[in-house]
């Protein structure tokens, strides 16, 4: 019996016959290149296959993810802007002063901080010890031009670690 992940979608369970048609079916039994050819076909023609997680199309998925991801993206940009510029132009402005001084440390402390790290202790501190925020989740949603959107309820935590 054959083995490895390319089994993941397969019952254990099932008969032989019934494995190897959905071996054929999901097309693993051609080679590695074929089917990287295959793939790239479908991309192109907007199919980006079927999720084995959640067994629904993964266009729709990401679609149904992706205001979400915008979200998150252009509030992090935003609060970089709004927080960046300022600041880099009083550190240019002050260059030996202790906030020139200190702005600069606050930005090499940003770049050396691994983003997941500050994520994790923004959630500790938040969540786990102050009790502010979930600690998971979007939270609440509400239609905003007609797309779920977070941003006008409590969601701005994420964008620290992302922005700064």
């Amino acid at each position: 019996m054959p083995s490895g992940t390319r089994l993941i979608s397969i019952n254990p369970e099932a008969d032989i016959a019934e494995q190897e048609a959905t071996i054929r079916r999901l097309g693993l039994d051609k080679p590695v290149w074929t089917q990287y050819f295959t793939f790239l076909t479908n991309v192109l023609q907007g199919d980006l296959g079927t999720s084995f997680v959640h067994n629904e199309p993964a266009l729709l998925i990401i679609l149904e993810r992706l205001p979400a991801t915008m979200e998150l993206a252009v509030g992090a940009v935003g609060l970089a802007i709004i927080i960046g510029i300022p600041a880099g132009i009083i550190a240019g402005l002050y260059p030996d002063s202790i906030i020139g001084r200190g702005i600069m440390a606050g930005s090499i402390l940003g770049f050396s901080l691994p983003t997941f790290w500050v994520g994790l202790m923004l959630i500790m501190l938040f969540s786990v010890m102050l009790g502010w925020l979930p600690a998971s989740g979007r939270g609440d949603t509400v239609g905003f031009l007609g797309v779920q959107v977070s941003f006008l309820t409590w969601d701005g935590l994420p964008y620290f670690p992302a922005g700064i």
